[in-house]
């Protein structure tokens, strides 16, 4: 009992899991960072004040419910870095020594016979009851894949996503995730790694700029360049024909029903049947298709603001997005009434808040 519960407090302690330290590193690097926007992510924050490093680490599976023993997909990611380190882990009973490693989404090839990569072993226990125990030996592969890649993967519908373990003496070995991975830890990672790739961007854009001597002159030229992805996607839309929809959901206009003790029973019911395709519409980017649905299930909660927020910014409306993603964050603050309890995989508010930041900046 005792070794368990020092167990328990070194686990608690960990300096690694430190969002202040975190926040205080990278504002030393020149990473913009708004009060409390890490300490969501806290579980996937690696902080060595002594390297004056951060990186940023999520799996598949949710490590609080059998360990690593079923981890397939690991994500890390250092603010400054354009790529992710995706690390892939084999778990056969015959170990195969793969040759490369290939990821589908259906029959879409994402990394196509990625070779390259660093390998390394491990080895773990598989408690099986009065069954007995299995030991596994594992093949880890480690390889830098884009930002867009890790996001496909990260987002993907786990009962659609495989990697391949290739080349070696079995020929190949295909695994899916764990049916009860939430695939939570990578899209956490994904989140931070557009938030902070954005951020080291719009940095570099300053830096490389010959900047004006006059003050005044700097601060509009730095201005410009920190929102160039915003006003790309703005005057992407600009001369687009609009349905009576988007126009709405561009003026920042769209109320939804708000949830109380005693009403929109009936919505969040709806919501209960709507959820699923919701989630496909997100991850597919069917951003019309999105807010229809959202309109349709009139449930004003902390998810459905965040949807409305989420597409009018990919749209190129940010003044309306950082309308919803405001409302995403009040509706959170509300216990029960008005948060949901199944976010579709997002984490609220902290979603909300990095997207509310990007724009913000």
């Amino acid at each position: 009992m005792s070794f368990s519960l020092i167990a328990l407090a070194a686990c608690v302690s960990n300096p690694a899991q430190d969002s202040s330290a975190a926040e205080e590193i990278l504002e030393s690097k020149g990473f913009p960072i708004s009060e409390g926007l890490l300490e969501p992510y806290e579980r996937y924050i690696n902080a060595d004040p002594l390297e004056s490093r951060v990186y940023f680490r999520g799996s598949d599976y949710d490590d609080f419910l059998l360990g690593t023993s079923y981890r397939l997909i690991t994500m890390i990611f250092e603010p400054g870095d354009k790529e992710v380190i995706a690390e892939f882990r084999s778990m056969e009973e015959d170990w195969i020594f793969s040759k490369y490693i290939s990821v589908y989404i259906g029959t879409e090839k994402i990394l196509d016979s990625t070779s390259g990569f660093s390998r390394r072993t491990d080895t773990s226990i598989v408690d099986g009851g009065s069954l007995g125990s299995t030991v596994y030996t594992h093949e880890i592969y480690s390889v830098s894949i884009s930002l867009s890649d890790a996001k496909r993967i990260a987002f993907a519908d786990r009962a659609e996503l495989t990697v391949r373990f290739g080349g070696g003496a079995a020929g190949y070995v295909d695994r899916n995730p764990h049916p009860l991975a939430n695939m939570k830890g990578p899209r956490a990672v994904v989140n931070l790694a557009e938030y902070f790739d954005s951020a080291d961007t719009n940095n570099r854009s300053v830096g490389s700029t010959e900047l004006p001597e006059e003050p005044e002159l700097r601060e509009l030229a730095a201005a410009n360049a920190g929102a160039e992805e915003i006003r790309t996607k703005s005057e992407a839309n600009e001369n687009l024909p609009k349905s009576p929809l988007e126009l709405e959901l561009s003026n920042g206009s769209i109320v939804l029903l708000k949830p109380g003790m005693f009403r929109g029973y009936g919505s969040a019911l709806k919501v209960v049947k709507l959820l699923p395709k919701m989630e496909v519409y997100h991850e597919e980017g069917l951003w019309m298709r999105l807010v229809e649905a959202v309109k349709e299930h009139n449930f004003g909660d902390d998810l459905a603001y965040y949807y409305l927020g989420l597409a009018a910014f990919e749209l190129g409306y940010t003044s309306a997005a950082s309308k919803y993603l405001d409302k995403s964050i009040q509706e959170s603050k509300r216990p029960l009434i008005g948060k949901c309890i199944t976010c579709n995989g997002i984490k609220l508010p902290a979603d909300a808040k990095l997207l509310k930041a990007r724009i913000d900046r």
